[in-house]
């Protein structure tokens, strides 16, 4: 009888030990993975995209024999020699899609293009997303349309997985997909 008491008195504090070590481990892991989405929501709460805005102020429409012109805002959320590539691959296939780019802010166009671009990586991949959203000459969205592009293994952060090949495939994937929208809106 003693023995047995012994044993009982000595195995429910390992148990109480075990669990609560369990519990603390569960709570630790919960709380990294909130601090990982919480700092994932703040990058695109940052962002000028998913703010909501479905208005822009109005602007000058072109003339009536220009056709329709695309005018592109600065890109947000990515670096500024990956912005200009991106969009160098995009003049350049514009003319041959016969799209006509605004190439100044203060020209006039009959859409404007607002274009959120963000990475996320990990040890075998970057992944590069974008949001591209059409105004009219109203100052109206008119039309939104995501995409991704799979990047090589970043270093140290996930914007270093971006190379010449993707710039393309990121640039004919915006200017694609405003192309196929314009082409169905006229």
């Amino acid at each position: 009888m003693n023995g047995r008491f012994y044993e009982t008195r000595m195995v429910r504090p390992v148990r109480l030990t075990v669990w609560a070590f369990a519990a603390l481990c569960v709570a630790f892991i919960l709380s990294g993975c909130q601090e990982a989405n919480m700092a994932a929501n703040q990058v695109f709460e940052q962002s000028s995209l998913t703010d909501n805005v479905d208005h822009l102020s109005p602007w000058t429409a072109p003339e009536k024999g220009k056709g329709t012109v695309v005018q592109f805002l600065p890109f947000s959320g990515v670096p500024v020699n990956t912005a200009d590539a991106i969009y160098k691959v995009i003049r350049a296939r514009a003319a041959n899609e016969n799209i006509n780019l605004a190439l100044r802010l203060d020209e006039p166009a009959t859409y404007r293009v607002r274009t959120l671009i963000n990475a996320v990586g990990s040890a075998d991949v970057s992944i590069f997303i974008f949001i591209v959203e059409l105004y009219d000459v109203s100052g109206k969205r008119v039309h939104r349309f995501v995409g991704q592009e799979y990047g090589a293994a970043p270093g140290s952060e996930p914007w270093s997985g971006i190379d010449a090949e993707t710039e393309r495939h990121i640039g004919d994937r915006i200017l694609y997909g405003i192309k196929d929208w314009v082409t169905r809106a006229n």
